[in-house]
Order: C-alpha cells, then sequence, then structure tokens
C-alpha cells in the first residue's frame, strides 16, 4: 500500500520550518501525534527512528507530525539562534497546524519528545494554549544534562566558561571554541551562550506537572547522554498529577541504537497512544 505522506511547512516570526504529516489510508478525522527531535537532531533522528515510528502510527490509524525546529534540519534559521524556549514557540505554531488540518481530529492530540525534544515537550505542555491529551517521552533531557557537576543556580556566564575551557583544552573532542563568532562548537553545531543563559531560567520538573492526561516515559537504563534517573524523576513529577508510567529499556543506550531495543520503545509507545488516544485496550 502507497504510503500517505505529505511534505508541510509552517512559518514562525518569519522563518519556515518544514515536516513530513503521516495519515492514515483510512477515512478521517484521526488522532494525532507530534513528534520533537533532540538538541543537534533533525525529524528523522538516528536510524530513522522517528520515520519508523511515525509510520508505525499511521498504519494503526494514528497520524504522525515531525518537523524540524528552527535552525536544525531544512527548516529555516541558523542553529546558534536556538533554545529550549524558541522550541516551544516552534511546537505552538506546529500544534496550530495540526489542530487546523481536516483531516486531523483536534480533541485528540498526542505529544512525543526524544532527549532535548522530551525536555521541550514537558516546558510544552505547561503552556494553556497547548491541550494533548497524552505525552510520551523518550529518554527527556534536563538542564543539568549540559551541566554536569555545576549546580542549577551557576551562573550562564560561569557555565559559558567552563564549556570553553574545556573546549580550548581539548577535553572532549566533539567540542571545541570559535573565538570569531564566540561560539561554541558542538560537533559541528554553533551554540552561543544565549543557550546557557535560556537553559538555566527553566524548571521543566515543574512544568510537566501541568499535563493533566495520561504519561510515558520510555528510558534505556544504560543510556550515556541522558541518566536513567532523570527519566525517573520525570514519571514521579507527572505522577504527582495523573497516571504516568515509566517503561525501562533494559540495556538501552540514548536513541535506542539496538533493533530490539528500538522496536520494544517504539511497541510500548503505540500501545501507550492507541489507549489514550484511540480508547484501544
Amino acid at each position: 500500500m502507497p504510503l500517505n505522506e505529505h511534505p508541510i511547512h509552517f512559518d514562525v516570526d518569519g522563518q519556515r520550518c518544514h515536516g513530513m504529516l503521516h495519515l492514515p489510508s483510512s477515512a478521517g478525522p484521526h488522532p494525532a501525534v507530534l513528534l520533537l527531535h533532540g538538541f543537534t537532531g533533525q525529524r528523522m533522528e538516528p536510524h530513522r527512528l522517528f520515520v519508523l515510528f511515525a509510520r508505525l502510527l499511521a498504519e494503526h490509524g494514528i497520524a504522525a507530525l515531525r518537523f524540524d525546529f528552527r535552525g536544525s534540519g531544512e527548516s529555516e534559521g541558523t542553529f546558534d539562534q536556538m533554545t529550549p524556549s524558541r522550541e516551544v514557540e516552534d511546537v505552538v505554531q506546529a500544534y496550530a497546524f495540526l489542530k487546523a488540518r481536516p483531516e486531523i481530529d483536534p480533541s485528540r492530540l498526542g505529544l512525543l519528545g526524544l532527549s532535548m525534544g522530551g525536555m521541550v515537550a514537558a516546558l510544552s505542555v505547561a503552556r494553556p494554549e497547548l491541550e494533548f491529551g497524552a505525552l510520551a517521552l523518550w529518554a527527556p533531557a534536563h538542564p543539568t544534562v549540559w551541566l554536569g557537576p555545576l549546580p542549577m543556580s551557576t551562573p550562564a556566564t560561569q557555565v559559558w566558561a567552563a564549556y570553553r575551557s574545556r573546549a580550548e583544552r581539548g577535553e572532549a573532542p566533539e567540542l571545541s571554541y570559535d573565538p570569531t563568532n564566540n561560539h561554541l562548537d558542538f560537533a559541528g553545531n554553533p551554540v552561543s551562550i544565549g543557550f546557557f543563559e535560556d537553559l538555566l531560567s527553566l524548571e521543566p520538573f515543574e512544568a510537566v506537572t501541568q499535563h493533566r492526561g495520561p504519561a510515558l516515559v520510555v528510558h534505556g537504563t544504560a543510556d550515556p547522554t541522558v541518566p536513567f534517573q532523570v527519566g525517573e524523576t520525570y514519571v514521579r513529577r507527572l505522577q504527582s498529577r495523573g497516571p504516568a508510567e515509566l517503561h525501562p529499556i533494559q540495556g538501552g543506550l540514548h536513541t535506542f541504537e539496538r533493533l530490539p531495543h528500538q522496536a520494544e520503545a517504539h511497541r510500548v509507545t503505540l500501545e501507550f497512544f492507541a489507549r489514550a488516544l484511540k480508547g484501544q485496550a
């Protein structure tokens, strides 16, 4: 059966975001899930993680929209402008785009975020104009992931200086400092001090408690990027307000980089959205 996939775009503050809308082959309107990629990622994600999951959702009667945040993938903007709060504004416009589509049931929308996309999802559910009936987080990040041993109270200038010092000493092969533009080079992605200034102002563990529907957190127990304990904390905060489940991927890495782990994450998340958005047991 041919894939029912449509390149789409929407604008945020004069810059264009590009994405792909996956629709079921059956007649709508359909429930839908909005997919948010991670830091330095894009709408496909590693080993086609988002592509395959969006197609799986569509095969089971749930539409999916995956898009590139501004400054990432094929969207307009530059990466050095990227901040988590700016990405929340992209989510607001993606939500409006999805809600206005005639193929979509606006009363049955879900949100899925991976890594920093999970943190952005947690921040997004606190926005009063966004109404998501179900929330899934895959290895969700937190500001402490970038801070390391530094406390959250550390000024952004000190965090910036610490990263710059590491880069100049060559302690991290993927990190360097560009004195011409005053940017950190994260594996070819320019990051400004504005990213850290924004990061330190955020409280995603608090924001996520504004979500009122069911929630799922899927996290690899061997994640080397975002500690498994971060996922556990998100679940505890979610459970303080409503039903939330933690699904550990035993031995799983950050983006479920083994075929069985990927299949497990896809399966449990599909089952979650089918229950939450379609009422399937």
